[in-house]
């Protein structure tokens, strides 16, 4: 496994740094969409373009192939996505199968008619364990990309489900499908795995490190600082315990820090804490600022561990990350699945030789 995990920091148009020269940021396309001359507002070291799809159908929007390739060209980014079709949940077989098609068009259409060839991080997505297979020879025979962006990725019952499907929630099912995916694309393919929006918190940063992911974003550290929220290092989230947020809509509840986050907030070495730790409280920024701070000081600290091997890295997260975590059951899981979770038996299961 890497020894060098990719974390990417997510930006806007209104970025809160404008010189990003020594970052690997993730911005999207549908923050350019209507521009008639698309820029960044910040300098950056390398840019990973997001495509816009999923956040274009929770708006409810369709968007345009030539449209997304010129916001494409025009930024000129690292790395990019072409446009893809995220399933949603009670769709049919045949329908997810359809937007397959649609997807896999498009991969060879950026490759064939844009000047995005070599930079392209194609979608992958599964309504099966066969199709998960079949879609990844797929990739493999055809897709001009050392990553793959992991999509929808379920299984036959997604048809029947009637909830929301698109966050990526600390859920057993989502362990399962996280494990499948990379095992078989670690034994049927070349590409390293993105896997977008699990940089949230250290909690999620290092599960998906640990389970073979070898590039994410986060993305949330901006919208947890609008809300009130910090990350703590080794750990998760925390209100700060303000009455209403500095930015935003939704009121914040008042909590506490307990004397064990106190400590670790005392021991921040980011750039607010270092010169004032009360400036969390009160303004949204310099929380964007500790919270990026502390996903950067996670993700190179996973390096490190990984380069000393998966063993260490695991006994690492038993003794600290997750040793006082509510997560710690789906940690369990998880190496429980990533130890067990065999392709041979999945190919056994499909009948597939």
């Amino acid at each position: 496994m890497s020894s060098n995990p990719l974390l990417w920091i997510g930006e806007t148009r209104r970025p809160i740094k404008k010189d990003r020269s020594s970052d690997l940021v993730m911005d999207s396309v549908i923050n350019y969409y209507k521009s008639e001359k698309p820029r960044l507002g910040y300098e950056v070291g390398e840019l990973f373009l997001d495509n816009g799809a999923f956040s274009a159908s929770m708006m409810g929007m369709e968007l345009e192939t030539e449209r997304v390739v010129f916001v494409q060209e025009a930024l000129d980014p690292d790395r990019t996505i072409p446009v893809d079709y995220p399933f949603r949940a009670g769709m049919s077989i045949s329908e997810m199968r359809k937007l397959w098609g649609k997807t896999a068009d498009n991969i060879l259409y950026w490759q064939n008619s844009t000047n995005l060839n070599g930079r392209l991080v194609p979608a992958l997505h599964a309504w099966d364990k066969k199709s998960l297979i079949d879609n990844i020879m797929w990739l493999q025979k055809n897709a001009n990309a050392d990553y793959i962006a992991l999509g929808s990725v379920v299984n036959p019952e997604f048809s029947s489900y009637d909830g929301f499907f698109g966050d990526r929630q600390p859920r057993k099912e989502l362990i399962d499908m996280i494990c499948f995916a990379i095992s078989c694309l670690e034994k049927m393919s070349d590409f390293k795995v993105h896997l977008m929006g699990f940089g949230s918190s250290p909690l999620m940063l290092h599960l998906g490190y640990y389970l073979g992911v070898r590039s994410t974003d986060s993305s949330g550290y901006r919208r947890k600082a609008a809300y009130g929220k910090i990350i703590l290092p080794g750990t998760g989230e925390r209100h700060l315990g303000i009455s209403s947020a500095d930015f935003g809509t939704h009121a914040i509840d008042e909590a506490n820090l307990c004397s064990h986050d106190l400590a670790l907030l005392e021991k921040c070495t980011c750039p607010i804490c270092v010169i004032n730790k009360y400036q969390l409280w009160a303004d949204w920024k310099a929380r964007a600022i500790h919270n990026e701070y502390v996903m950067k000081q996670e993700a190179k600290k996973a390096g490190r561990f990984l380069a000393l091997g998966t063993d260490t890295y695991e006994k690492y997260l038993d003794n600290t990350v997750f040793s006082r975590s509510s997560l710690k059951y789906l940690w369990e899981y998880a190496k429980l699945r990533r130890k067990y979770y065999r392709i041979s038996e999945v190919l056994f299961e499909e009948g597939i030789s």
